[in-house]
């Protein structure tokens, strides 16, 4: 079985409880400390086996890293890291999912050397499109329709610039990104204000 990391808890010494996404659930498995045991860290895809317990939590058992190729670029992972913990945030006290998330971070994960915030973003209004959340280009505040510069909030709801008085996007740029989810149009600056956006949580 293959899944993402999605969380380690410590319990007990260096034992831990490892929260991951495969294909269809959010598992939660017991790992016991060893010398031989496989590391395991936020956002490592495994392959792994689990052992059924008489216990109320099964173990995790076999674990082998699966590479990529990013995985020793510290600030790429850092990227990488961050937007796993809040995937595990957005699944939190799930126990069944569709196959979307995590066939999401495979896809990434291909691609993720292309420009990392890039690649988030535009998986992120995937992941809005499947949930149903990708915002209308009316004001989520006054309920008015955006006609020029659009400004966005957390899960890039819409908002016009007086009721978040800030510079906004030009909004043929975020209809573009929303219909195309590319980000072609969008500059670097776009970029990061984008994804500090985005950061604020799924």
């Amino acid at each position: 079985m293959r899944g993402f990391i999605l969380n380690t808890q410590l319990v007990k010494e260096e034992d831990l409880v490892v929260t991951i996404l495969t294909k269809n659930r959010v598992l939660k498995l017991y790992r016991f400390y060893g010398a031989r045991h496989s590391v395991v860290n936020i956002g490592y895809l495994i392959d792994f086996e689990i052992e059924q317990t008489m216990v109320n939590i099964d173990r995790l058992r076999n674990v082998m890293q699966i590479g990529y190729s990013f995985l020793l670029d510290i600030e790429k992972m850092i990227v990488w890291q961050n937007f796993i913990k809040m995937m595990n945030l957005h699944l939190f006290e799930v126990e069944e999912v569709d196959n979307f998330y995590f066939d999401m971070l495979e896809e990434i994960i291909k691609h993720f050397n292309r420009n990392p915030k890039r690649v988030l973003i535009e998986y992120y209004i995937k992941l809005l499109k499947h949930e149903g959340r990708l915002s209308e280009f009316e004001c989520f505040l006054c309920d008015k329709k955006i006609e020029n510069r659009v400004n966005l909030a957390r899960g890039y709801l819409c908002a016009c610039e007086k009721c978040i008085p800030k510079k906004g996007f030009e909004i043929s740029k975020i209809k573009t990104l929303f219909e195309d989810e590319k980000t072609t149009l969008l500059n670097n600056q776009e970029i990061e204000n984008l994804y500090k956006i985005l950061s604020l949580g799924i």
